[in-house]
């Protein structure tokens, strides 16, 4: 066989491969699509194969993504005649890399958004941060246990005073929680809020107050540490009785404006920061590629 006859054998295989591959698929209707799905199939091996039927299912979520995203611009438009358009008039291989596009940019836009939330959340651990510093104004200066009666039944009450440690006069009204929880278990025997004042009243630095918390439920917990109790019990020490009390005011407002913690803590920020940077770092471990996904019948 010459050299001219070698090339022309040469170029008919090129052609019948490329034409073989270059089967394309038709979404006129539903039968079209069937049809050349098959023929690109017939061409496909085992892994192609595969690899198509990622491809077809990553177009499909995709397809419910803009639609979702998007419901004007594709509004009387079903999720299987979205998926069809995209992939109308394209070969196996332009299907596959369409997919591969599609998974990047849904990995990169993933990425994005939770970087986001990671500095949002940044953000308001930072402000809740500032906030209770500035609502951090009471100090409990002296506790005292008396028993009292609490519906016939004789109970240990708290009686606490505290005082204003702001440096400036604050007009207005404040918030104070009182809360008293078991050391062990952290667990709240006792919780309730007072409002002081009202929008005229003023407290002044070193302006004492009094509150008072019923440990009903800390007796009833914990009934050997108040055996031998003698009433009252001036000066008291809570962790005597393996408590801790907690003063702190929830909200200010004065001129109008109201400074106020959230229902979350820090710690609850902190929970979720780690939580969103375990999501972050598994994204950023993987490529967004067919190859990471696995078919299921599902």
């Amino acid at each position: 066989m010459n050299k001219l006859s070698t090339a022309l054998v040469f170029f008919a295989f090129i052609i019948v491969v490329l034409t073989g591959c270059g089967e394309k698929f038709n979404t006129r209707s539903e039968k079209e699509f069937e049809v050349s799905k098959a023929k690109i199939l017939k061409n496909l091996n085992e892994e192609e194969k595969i690899n198509l039927e990622k491809a077809l299912r990553v177009v499909a979520l995709a397809s419910m993504r803009l639609k979702w995203n998007e419901p004007e611009k594709y509004k009387g438009k079903s999720f299987d005649k979205i998926s069809l358009e995209m992939i109308d008039g394209l070969s196996y291989s332009s299907v596959v890399n369409l997919a591969e596009d599609l998974l990047q940019a849904h990995h990169k836009k993933e990425i994005e958004k939770i970087s986001a939330e990671i500095d949002t959340l940044e953000m308001q651990k930072k402000e809740l941060i500032v906030n209770k510093q500035k609502l951090d104004i009471f100090k409990v200066t002296d506790l005292t246990i008396t028993e009292d009666d609490f519906f016939g039944e004789q109970v240990p009450n708290l009686e606490i005073d505290y005082v204003y440690m702001g440096k400036q006069p604050l007009t207005g009204s404040v918030d104070v929680n009182f809360e008293v929880r078991e050391i062990s278990t952290k667990k709240v025997v006792s919780a309730h809020l007072s409002r002081d004042g009202d929008g005229n009243n003023v407290l002044k630095p070193g302006n004492s107050m009094h509150d008072s918390s019923v440990l009903r439920e800390a007796k009833a917990n914990q009934p050997e540490k108040w055996k031998d109790v003698k009433y009252p019990v001036t000066h008291a020490k809570l962790a005597d009785f393996g408590l801790e009390l907690k003063v702190y005011a929830s909200s200010i407002t004065t001129n109008g404006k109201t400074i106020a913690l959230p229902k979350y803590s820090a710690e609850d920020v902190d929970a979720e920061i780690k939580k969103k940077k375990e999501e972050l770092k598994e994204l950023e471990e993987t490529k967004g590629t067919l190859d990471e996904l696995e078919l299921t019948d599902k």
